[in-house]
Order: structure tokens, then sequence, then C-alpha cells
């Protein structure tokens, strides 16, 4: 088999080549892979290899007692299956594991075993020479360093083909390398370790013989020695790249580098290394003078760690007490412990006695105060919302950073430190700048973004028409911030925020600052705009509430506090228009038209002055609560105190002039009340004289204004409520009754004429009789008033209860007649064609539902006429001319309804049976059509149709002509009454043309039904014809195959024809099913066509069968052997006659053939034996040919010419049979 690779190659090979190529291709035969082989072992054999690679597998801490079922197993499958090439043995946790590759887990050490071939088969004996096995632990790098140095680097120094120069030479090199790849791998590790030859450790305590080759390699190895001693001496400074190194990660840096120079100064003192600077000394090495500094240089380096980590580690417990630090506060509180302690360090220490290497304490105690507040300000949380933690947080920072640069100035002013605080303070500097940028960044939180966890900031409103725009300009700046800010959130910002390593982030601030910058002069434009539209000081507090947290940032600030020094100015300018406007009102005395010029000047400066004062109230809680103050608020508020006690006084002078002009007028202020309650004119009106009324009116103003009233001014005063009590009942009681007189015509003050006249008769006392003043005090009088009053209302109440009744009732009958107008009696709840019987059940459903209605309404009609009528009992006999107009009109309303509703229905009939010139009306009625008895039978019949249709009509006017008129109801004089509803209904000329166009189309259905019968009578050939006239026709006629044919085809064409009409005919308004007649003909035509063919095979079969009678009779005839003269002659004659009749037969053979053709055309079943004799004709009748021939043979005295004659005539036959069944198999059909 080839491999799925192979497959595809040469599919992409082959697609390349052109078709000419193709056919050139060999195609090639698959390669067959062989197989896979299966190795033999014996349970032995397999049981003694699974025990050679457990005793070969080397791991830490393996025992006998690790080996379990699991890898045993796999041991034996990598064994059996030798397509597997590795196998691993592991511990995987505590437990041990085999798998076939390698593991994908991590793991310690594992051991492996390999196949040297593929498919390879191991055996017993040979196994420890096949197999390729080994151990790596974790340290990968250590473990190939390990086997390149212990077995492959003692090859190459005993390898006896290389000449002692080339070894030498390679073994130097590979040295270097050794020594180059310990010393990486012990970086790698964090520490410091001197490479030492193995083949040192395998000399052991023999003293070493060395040659010139060994001493150089030794040296090459002592000299990389000191290159890795002079590494580890020179890293005596902290360097942390990009990070905040603080105390403790200096206390840390010299206890690792204690713990390197230990290990290296032990490493130096070994036996191996000894041994070495042992031998480069008795060699004089060149190096052994710098090996020795070196060596003295680590003891050294290592006094001097050891003494600093005494002294640092005084700073660590102080220093770590910042990491835990509660807050910011309480890291300032630890800071002058710390810096003491720096001072005791610096004077004790001489390691730290420079002020380069103090400076470096410094600036770690710098970093680490930088880290805790870094901590401590989570970014996450700020940015997500919480800006003002972020300002509480940044100023604690701010602060403790503060306090730390204060006590080392401090410190330094007072001991004279000569300290390098550029380097101390470059960090703290950078610090604070990020802090001030963290703050800038919540303040604009709030600004910009409403993003405030103390308080919800509503969205900005204003107010205006453009409070809209702006309100979009607000919304706009709003949202560029929040990109913005979701730009710092999102890449990466807060990273790089508070690392001041990290000078990205002057970029973005940058970035961020122009973002800012751009938005707030947006919104220093938002504001001019906002306060360019406000115009009042309401407005502009609104606004300034409003935008109050735009005054958080010190940018918009100072925008915001000249908003509010323009409102002070508003408010001041406010006080000053009005006084003007007050003082013009006065000299051109003007006041408003609704009051008297005092009460009016009086109450503008009252009025303004408590606007003025609620302005300033207003402004003061704000300037108290939220306004910012600004200098002009003293101002202000000064002025506004002058101002109002020239209000008062004002008020005061308008007061006084009032009471002159009423001094003198006093006495007959009485006489005005001396007037009757009501006067009639036109309407009814209240006689009151209207100047009582202003005089009360401002003495209730001036009295609301704590001002005194003159005496005459305050007895009518006094009695002010009853005035205006009187007025407000008598003009109530105008206005009821003018109103009800409006809301009458003419002929219906008529009918309501002895009403009203009652009610004018109780209202006579108010015109006549009683005044103002003598109801308007106290006593017999006033009870009098009350009593008039009271029944005054009364009556008008009747009045209007009647008109409402009458109103009412007027209404709803009007409704109802609508309603009657809009019911229809009739509803074709069908959708198209519907038998008789369902439209019957429709159209009596819908009479019945209209009747129920109609009925409904005329029921309520009633009502409401009699309740009309009961108001009236009482005054009937005063006006009944009115009253019998009143019904009438009613009355010839219904009947005009009724109308309309038998219109409607009538109408909706015709809609169904009429149609349009250009389309035919759609359907309603189902009808079937057949043939029974030799007639067209139609159900239903159109006489039908037409006695449903017109009953339609009839029920209509039954349902009118059942509800009596309404002046029978109501019991009006007989030569009041209207005429019933039937004779309406006859004599409206509509309702008379909907039943005459109604009649007419019922006509017209009928003239189209005849049409429709007429049409099919054009087969009635088909049902009057009977069998026996069929059989006397065809028997008459020539009976040839074209006159069999033609019947057949006449009457398939006319079966087409009669089964191509469509099963439905639309007829006007009725749809005829037609598949009943349809079936009827076509089953005629089957009859016809069923005798016809029945006929044609009868005929054919009589023909051939009479052919081989007339055959076989002859032939029997003509082979008699005469036996007399005389059977001689008849014999001679008999066969004449036969010859002489050949042909004639011959010519008769070609139209009866015909006739089976035709047969066979139309797959009409032969019998059997009538099948064979056509197929056998040929040969029977040239036997009978035959038969003539050898009867003449017979016949002696024959002559030749019959003989000729004979075979021509069976030459000819043969032709004409030749022909025949050529046009015979020719006309057959195909399969």
């Amino acid at each position: 088999m080839t491999s799925s690779s192979a497959v595809e190659d040469e599919r992409l090979t082959d697609s390349e080549l052109s078709d000419d190529e193709e056919r050139k291709v060999e195609i090639k035969p698959e390669e067959v892979r062989p197989p896979t082989p299966r190795p033999t072992y014996t349970d032995e054999e397999l049981n003694q290899l699974v025990e050679y690679i457990q005793r070969m597998t080397l791991l830490y801490a393996l025992t006998q007692q690790d080996w379990r079922e699991e890898p045993l197993d796999m041991i034996r499958r990598w064994l059996l299956e030798v397509n597997e090439p590795l196998l691993s043995i592991w511990y995987e946790g505590n437990k041990l594991s085999a798998c076939l590759g390698f593991p994908t887990d991590h793991v310690d050490d594992i051991s492996y075993f390999l196949r040297g071939e593929p498919n390879e088969i191991f055996t017993v004996d040979g196994f420890h020479d096949e197999i390729h096995f080994g151990s790596i632990h974790s340290d990968v790098d250590a473990s190939l360093m390990c086997l390149l140095e212990r077995f492959y680097a003692p090859i190459f120094r005993n390898y006896s083909d290389w000449n002692p120069t080339v070894r030498s030479r390679f073994c130097a090199s590979l040295d270097r390398l050794l020594a180059f790849m310990f010393a990486m791998n012990a970086k790698i590790g964090g520490i410091s370790s001197l490479y030492v030859p193995f083949v040192l450790h395998q000399i052991g305590g023999k003293p070493i013989v060395c040659d010139r080759p060994l001493f150089k390699n030794l040296e090459s190895i002592a000299v990389y020695w000191t290159t890795q001693i002079r590494t580890v001496l020179g890293d005596r400074t902290l360097m942390v790249p990009h990070e905040l190194a603080t105390v403790n990660d200096e206390f840390e840096f010299w206890e690792y580098r204690l713990e390197v120079l230990q290990g290296m100064n032990s490493q130096l003192a070994q036996f191996d290394v000894q041994r070495v600077f042992k031998v480069l000394r008795q060699w004089q090495s060149v190096h052994m003078t710098q090996i020795g500094e070196l060596l003295e240089a680590g003891q050294q380096e290592q006094l001097l760690a050891m003494s600093n980590i005494k002294f640092l580690h005084l700073l660590v417990e102080p220093c770590a007490k910042i990491d835990v630090a509660a807050t910011p506060a309480a890291v300032s509180q630890l800071l002058p412990h710390i810096i003491q302690l720096m001072r005791f360090i610096w004077t004790h220490s001489e390691h730290y006695a420079s002020s380069d290497r103090i400076t470096i304490l410094f600036r770690n105690l710098s970093n680490q105060i930088i880290k805790y507040c870094t901590e401590q300000i989570d970014l996450d949380i700020i940015l997500t919302g919480r800006p003002r933690l972020g300002i509480k947080m940044c100023n604690l920072s701010l602060e403790c950073c503060m306090a730390y640069k204060e006590h080392v100035h401090r410190l330094q002013q007072n001991i004279g430190w000569q300290l390098q605080l550029g380097n101390i303070f470059n960090q703290i500097d950078a610090f604070m700048e990020r802090l001030g940028d963290l703050m800038d960044i919540c303040e604009a939180m709030i600004v910009f973004g409403r993003l405030d966890e103390n308080e919800k900031l509503e969205r900005t409103q204003f107010s205006g028409t453009s409070g809209e725009q702006l309100e979009k300009i607000a919304g706009r700046v709003e949202q560029q911030f929040l990109v913005a800010l979701n730009q710092l959130r999102c890449n990466g910002s807060k990273h790089l925020m508070l690392n001041v390593h990290r000078a990205e982030w002057y970029e973005k601030v940058s970035s961020y600052r122009r973002s800012v910058q751009r938005m707030e002069e947006t919104q220093q434009r938002l504001i001019a705009n906002v306060f360019r539209c406000v115009c009042n000081v309401e407005e502009s507090l609104e606004a300034l509430n409003v935008m109050l947290y735009y005054s958080y940032h010190a940018t918009l600030r100072k925008c915001y506090l000249r908003q509010v020094t323009r409102v002070w100015q508003l408010f001041s300018e406010d006080m000053d228009a009005t006084m003007r406007q007050l003082l013009l009102q006065q000299r051109s005395q003007r006041h408003q038209s609704w009051l008297p010029q005092h009460v009016a000047h009086t109450l503008g400066y009252r009025i303004n002055l408590e606007r003025l004062r609620w302005l300033r109230n207003r402004l003061a809680q704000s300037s108290s609560s939220w306004l910012p103050a600004v200098p002009q608020t003293a101002q202000v508020l000064e002025k506004f105190e002058l101002l109002r006690e020239q209000f008062e006084r004002q008020m005061q002078v308008s007061h006084e002039q009032w009471q002159q002009l009423y001094a003198t007028c006093g006495p007959h202020l009485g006489q005005k009340l001396e007037r009757y309650l009501l006067l009639r004119k036109s309407w009814l009106q209240c006689n009151i004289d209207v100047g009582i009324l202003d005089i009360c009116q401002q003495a209730e103003h001036f009295e609301r204004l704590a001002f005194a009233l003159p005496v005459a001014v305050r007895k009518i005063y006094e009695r002010q409520e009853q005035l205006r009590s009187v007025y407000c009942s008598v003009s109530q009681l105008c206005l009821d009754y003018n109103r009800l007189m409006l809301r009458l015509t003419a002929r219906e003050r008529k009918l309501f004429r002895p009403l009203i006249q009652a009610c004018d008769r109780q209202l006579a006392p108010g015109i006549f009789k009683l005044s103002f003043g003598s109801v308007a005090g106290d006593g017999d009088t006033n009870a009098g008033y009350a009593q008039w009053l009271e029944d005054c209302v009364w009556y008008v109440d009747q009045l209007r209860q009647v008109m409402q009744i009458y109103k009412r009732a007027n209404r709803q009958i009007v409704r109802c007649c609508e309603r009657i107008c809009d019911t229809s009696m009739l509803r074709l709840n069908f959708s198209g064609a519907v038998e008789i019987s369902v439209f019957e059940q429709q159209l009596s459903s819908g009479l019945n539902r209209g009747n129920s209605a109609l009925r409904k309404y005329y029921n309520t009609i009633v009502e409401l006429m009699l309740a009309v009528s009961e108001e009236f009992d009482d005054v009937k006999d005063e006006l009944p001319r009115e009253w019998h107009q009143y019904v009438n009109v009613f009355d010839d309303m219904l009947a005009s309804a009724f109308m309309s509703c038998a219109r409607s229905s009538l109408e909706l009939l015709l809609e169904a049976l009429h149609c349009e010139e250009d389309m035919s009306p759609a359907p309603i009625l189902v009808m079937e059509s057949d043939v029974k008895e030799a007639q067209i039978v139609l159900l239903p019949d159109m006489p039908t149709i037409g006695g449903v249709l017109r009953g339609i009509v009839d029920r209509v006017q039954s349902l009118v002509d059942q509800f009596p008129r309404l002046g029978q109801k109501l019991k009006l004089p007989r030569e009041q009454r209207r005429p019933n509803f039937a004779r309406a209904f006859r004599d409206d000329a509509e309702c008379s043309e909907l039943v005459r166009r109604i009649e007419a189309e019922i006509a017209g259905q009928q003239q189209h039904i005849g049409d429709y019968i007429a049409h099919w009578q054009q087969h009635r050939a088909l049902w009057e014809m009977t069998e026996e006239a069929f059989t006397q026709r065809l028997l008459a006629s020539a009976k040839t195959a074209g006159v069999f044919e033609g019947g057949i085809e006449h009457y398939s064409s006319l079966a087409d024809d009669i089964s191509f009409v469509d099963a439905i005919a639309h007829v006007h308004f009725v749809l005829i099913n037609q598949n009943p007649i349809k079936s009827t003909l076509l089953d005629w035509i089957e009859k016809w066509q069923a005798l016809n063919i029945k006929l044609l095979l009868n005929h054919a079969t009589y023909l051939i069968q009479s052919v081989y009678r007339y055959m076989s009779r002859n032939e029997q005839k003509v082979m008699r052997v005469p036996r007399t003269h005389s059977e001689s002659i008849v014999a001679h004659q008999l066969f004449e006659r036969l010859v002489r009749a050949v042909p004639l037969k011959q010519m008769r053979f070609t139209p009866m053939l015909e006739l089976f053709v035709l047969l066979h055309k139309y797959r009409v079943t032969i019998a059997e034996q009538t099948h064979q004799q056509v197929l056998e004709l040929e040969p029977n009748w040239l036997h009978y040919l035959q038969t003539l021939h050898e009867a003449d043979e017979l016949l002696e005295n024959e002559d030749e010419a019959h003989k000729i004659l004979l075979a021509q005539q069976a030459d000819k036959f043969k032709l004409i049979l030749k022909e025949f069944h050529e046009d015979f198999f020719s006309k057959l059909p195909k399969k």
C-alpha cells in the first residue's frame, strides 16, 4: 500500500500533465510496505528482558518495592510492539510510571530506553549491546555536561590515534568549553562555582606527575578562575534596572554576596584547587602572584560583607514596619527613627561612611516609601469610578513624601551632612509629579465624567430653547473623556502611571493633557454659552447649581467664579430695574386694569419687595451651602437693605392717599345698596352696583397688607361676605336661567312655554321686591330671601332636568335611528358559492339577527318617547299642536331609518346578483347539471332559486311592517297618525327600483341558464341513439378499416373535448357543477366506442375464418381423384373455377388484414386461434396454391396454360403478401 502523501503527490503530478502526457504515463504499481515483524518471546525470555530493564533503570530513591504491575505491563508492551522506538520510566508523584515516548508532564528525573534501529527485536544474549539507554534529571544542562565531562572527555584524553600536540590542544579547548559551560550553569542557578577537571578527582590523593601539556592545561583553567574571582569581587553594587531597590534589597544583596564569597573561598580552599595552585607554584607560573592577591581580596570582601550585614540588619525591622503600616501618615511617624539609624550607620560603618554610599541607602529608603505608596493606591478601583478615594490617597502619599523630605532637610541642616539630595529626592519628586497627574485625572473624572462615589452627579440639564443643544455638547465632552479614560485603563497606562522608571508615561500623560485641554476649552465655551442664554437670577442660580462640579477643576473654577460674580451683579441690576419701573409707573399714573390705582401701587411695591427678598434669601442660602463666595456679595446685600426701607415708605404713602379719597364720600356709600336683585332686559341680569364690590376689594387688599380702613368703608366691608354671597348666588341663578334659555330653539320654547312661565312667576319677587340692602342684613328679610332663592333654584333645576331628559332622549333617538340605518338585515357571511340550503340558512340567520336588532332599537325609541311624554303629561292640554308635531317628527325619522335599512339590505342582495358590463358577478349559489331520462336536469332548478330570492324581498318588507308607528304607541288622535311602514315601503321609489332590478337579475339568470342548456344539447345524439340503430348504421356501411377507425377517432375526439370542459361553469351568479353531466356523456361515449370495437372484432374474425373455411373445403374437393369422366369434367370445372377465384380472393386479403392492423393499433385483445390464423395466413395460402398445383398434375387433360396461369397467380400472391408484411410490420407500434 502507498502512503497518503505518496498518493497525494501522484494526484498533483497527474493533474499537471496534459491529456497526451496522461495517456503516455504508465500506471506504477502500488508500493507494498513490509509487514511489521512480531517478536516470538517465550515467557522466560520476556521476563528476563523485563528484569534487565528494571536493573538498568536509574532514578532517585528507586527501590524494588516501587515496581508496580502497570509499568511492568508497559515494558512488556514496548518489547512486543517493535514499531515503538522509545520507552520512558519516571516518578509521577510518588508512583513509578512508564509510557511509550516522552511524558507530557513535568518530571524531576527520567530513565529512557531506545531502539537502535526501526522495528528492532532484542535478544536475551545481546540485549546489553543492542539497547540504548540513559537517565536525565530536571537540570538537563548539568546532566549533559556531566555526561560530557565524565564519559566523553576521558575518551578524548586517552585517544591514542591523535598525536600529543593535537590531543593537548583539543583537551585544552575542551576544558575551556567545560569551564565556560560550568560557569554559565552555576550563574543560571544563582551561584558562583569554579570548574575543577574530573581528572583531578580521579587522581585523588596521589601526587600529580605533571608534564608540560598538563601544566599548560591547568594554567589555562587557573586563568579562567581569576576571571571568575575578579567578576565576583567586582560585584559590590546592587543594580536593579527599572525597579525600586529598597533597604531590604540592599540587605539581601549583601547576604547573597557573603554567601557567594564564602562559597568561593571555601572552594578555593579545597584540596583539588590547592593542588592546582601547588603545581602552578612548582612550575613558577606567572599568574600565581595575581591569584594570591585575588585570594587575599576575597577574604577582605567577605569581612566587609559581614560588617555591612551587621549594620544593615539594624534597618531591616524598622523598614519592614513601613510595608505593614496602615496609612501613609503612619509611615511619616516611622521615618525619624529610620533616619537616625542611618546616621548611626554613617557614623560607625567604614563602608557607608562615604557620601555616595549613604546616599544609596537614602535612595533605597525613598524607593521603599514610593513602593509602599504605590501599593496603597489601587488604580483599578480608582479609575473604575472612585476618584474621591484617589484624591484622598494621593494627598496622604504627598504628605508622606513631603514629611520625608522635611526630615532629611532638617537632619542635614542640624548635623551638616553632605548628602546628594538630587539623587535622594529624584525618585520622590518624580513620584510626587505622578501623584499630581493622578489627582488631575481624578478631578477630571468628577468634572468631565460625572464619576463620584460620594454623590450621584446627574446628567447636566439646561433650560431654554438651546438647552438640548447645550446638553448634547456636555454629553459629547463626557463621552470624549470616558474614551480617554478608557484608553488609560486599557492600554497599560495603569502600570506606567506610578512607575517612576517608565518614561513612557510622559507621552501618555501629554496626550491625555492635550485631550483634557480641548475639553476644558469646550467646557469654558459651554459655560459662556449657558450664561449667555440666561436672563434672570433664578436661571443663573439653576445653571450654577447644575454646573457646580465644574468648580472642582482648577482651570474651570476661575470661569465659574466669574459667573458667580455675574449672578450677584444680575441681582443688583434687578433691584435697580425694579426701582426704576415702579417710579415710572407712579409718575405716569399707570397701574393694572383689574386693580384701583392706590392698591395697584401698594401691591406693586409689596410684590416686588417679596420677590427681591426671595431672591436675596435664595442667594444667601446658596452662598452658605454650595455657592462660592465672591467680593461683591456684601455690597449687594447692603444695597438690598436700603431698597427694602425705601419700598416700605412708598407703600405707606399710597395707603394714606387712599384714605383721603374715601374720607369725604362715606355717608353716600349706603345708598348704593338700595337696588333690586334682578333686572330683566334681553336676558336676566344681576342688578348690583359694581362700585360696591370695588370698594370691598380695595379694603380687603389694604387689610391684608396690615393697613387701617376708614369708618364708612369698614361698615360696608363688614357686610362684604353677605354681599358677595348674594351677588354670587343671584349671578349663578341668572347664569343657570340664561343658559337654559340659550339651549332652546324657537320651536322648543313653544313646547316648553308652560314650564318657562312657571319658572318666571317664581323669579318675579327678585325683580320687583327684594333689594341688596335688605337681604344683606340680618333678620326675617334675610330668611325670606333664602327661601325665595331656594325656590328659584328648585324651579330652575326642575326645568333643567326636564330639558336634560328631553335633550338626552332626542340624542338617543337620533342615535338609534342612525344605528337602524347602519343595520343590515342580510349578511352573506360565506365566501364563494354555496348550496341553496346553506344560502337559505345564512339569509334566515341574518334576517333573524336584523329583526332582533331592529326590535331592540325600536323598543328603546318607544321607551325614550314615553319618558318624554311623562314629563309633559301635566301640560299636554295646553300645547296639543306642538306635542303632535314633536311626535310626528321622530316618527318620520324612524320611518326614514327603516326605509334606509331595507334599502341597504336590498342593495346588498342586488350587489350579490348584479354584475357590471365588463365583468361577471361573484357566484353565490351552486347548481349541478346532469342527463336523466334523455333530458338535461339542473339541481336546484331556476324556479326554486327565483322563489328563494323573491322570498327574501317579501321577508324584508314583512320585517319592516311588523312595527307600529310612534303615533299609535303614544296614542295620538287617528287623524294625526302616519300610515304604517308597509305602505311607506311600497311608496318608497328607491325600494321599488331595487325590487324591480332584483326581478330583472332573476330573469337574466333564467336566460343564461337557457343558453347553458342549449350548449349541451348539441351532444344529444349520444343519449338519444339506441344500440340497434347504431349496429344497423354500422352494418349498412362498407365495414372497411377506414370506417371503423373513423368511428373510433370521432368518439375519442368527442371524449377529449368533453374531458377538457371545466368542471365548474360560471353562469351569472351561479356556479354549475358539470362533473355529473360530463361523467354521463363519457359513459355514453365509452358504450358506443366499445360497441364499435366489438363489431370490428366480429367482422375481422368472420372474414379470416371464412378464408380458412374456403381453403379447407376446396383443398378437400380439388384433391379428390375423379373416377369417372363426368367427375373428371366436374373436377376440371372446379379447378378452373378455383383458379379464376384466386386473384379475387387475394384482393380481399389486404382490407381484411387492415382490420387486424387496426385492432392491433388500439390494443384490442384477439382470440389466440384468430391470432395464429392471421400469422399463418401466408403459408396456408401458399399451401393452398400448392394444392391446386398438385391438383393440376392430377388432371392430365389440363393444358399448360392453366399451369402457367397458376404459377403466375402464385408469384403475384407472394408479392402481395410480401408488400402486406412490410406494411404490417412497419405499422406495428415500437416498444
